[in-house]
Order: C-alpha cells, then structure tokens, then sequence
C-alpha cells in the first residue's frame, strides 16, 4: 500500500511536473523569444547609438563640430541632451559672460534646464575659426563663433569659446567651456 501510494503519487507527480513543465517551456518559449527580440533590438540600437556617439568624440575635431551641432537647429527643433551629456566629462563646468558682462557658472545640468522645450525660433551656432593646442592627453581650443536664425542668415551675437579637453578612455571629453560674447561696446 505504500508502494502504492508512493507510486500513485509520484504518478500524479510526474503528470502534474510534465503538464507544468510544458506549460514552462512553452511559456518560456513565446516569452523567452520576445524577450531576446526586445533585447536584441536594444543591443541594435545601443551599438549604433554607441556607434555614432563615437564619432562624436574620436577626434578633436569631431567633438568640437558636434559641440556647435547639437545646439543648432530650426524652430521646432529639439535639443538631444543624452548626445551633448555625452560629449562633457562628468561634473564639466560652464563659465559665460553674456553680451551685458553678466556672469554665470554652473553645470551642463543646469545649461540643459532651459533647452527642454522645441525651439520657438531657429539658432544655429556657427563657427568662424578655431586654434587648437595640444599636448598628450589634454587640449584647449579656442573658437570663434557667431549665432544666426538660419544656417546661411546673418549673424544676430558672436562671440569666442574658450573649450578644454582631455583625452581617456579612447576618446575626448570637454572638461569645460566658457563663453565671452560681443559686447556693445
């Protein structure tokens, strides 16, 4: 009678497991495949995000055009703060004096509050001339530049950048910038 019942149960055990376990596999089948699809399109995009995000920063030259880039744009235009986070090393600080001599200093966090909203006009920073000093694995550039409403429409302020990099992990970061606009003077 035990043996019986040993096998009874274990008879509805095993019935009661198989049942279970193909509902498991085939659950874990349909999910598991979608899943791996949704895994491997987050793989996808993350490497060509990752992909282009790197020529972002390989080169000074490409961190300097992207840093005018991701701030140019027409009315409507909406600023991409994960690609300019991407371009600033972590804690980077950014000084400016504006056309009236009035001092700021904060935080790319703090410069990207008044970015959240889609441009009501176009602005397109666009830069006249750079000189670049390099020495091993830090770098300063400064650029001139002027902003305009459309890319080929005169400019409305100019002013020069004054940006310092430095170059670790296989790519350039912006340690900082500061911005002295034209004045009236």
């Amino acid at each position: 009678m035990c043996r019986m019942k040993f096998w009874t149960d274990r008879n509805s055990f095993d019935s009661g497991y198989k049942s279970r376990k193909a509902n498991h596999i085939s659950s874990i089948n349909g999910v598991s495949f979608m899943k791996r699809l949704a895994c491997l399109l987050i793989l996808v995009l993350s490497l060509s995000s990752q992909l282009s995000d790197a020529s972002d920063v390989n080169t000074i030259d490409s961190i300097i055009n992207t840093y005018y880039a991701v701030i140019s744009g027409p009315a409507g235009f909406k600023y991409d703060a994960d690609r300019d986070k991407n371009l600033h090393a972590e804690g980077a600080i950014i000084t400016r004096f504006d056309e009236n001599g009035v001092f700021q200093r904060h935080d790319l966090f703090e410069e990207q509050k008044s970015l959240t909203e889609p441009y009501s006009a176009g602005i397109f920073e666009v830069e006249l001339s750079r000189r670049t000093e390099e020495f091993g694995n830090i770098a300063h550039v400064w650029s001139t530049f002027e902003m305009r409403r459309a890319p080929e429409s005169g400019a409305f302020m100019r002013g020069v950048n004054s940006i310092s990099l430095y170059f670790k992990e296989g790519r350039w970061w912006i340690a900082s910038w500061s911005t002295q606009y034209e004045g009236t003077e």
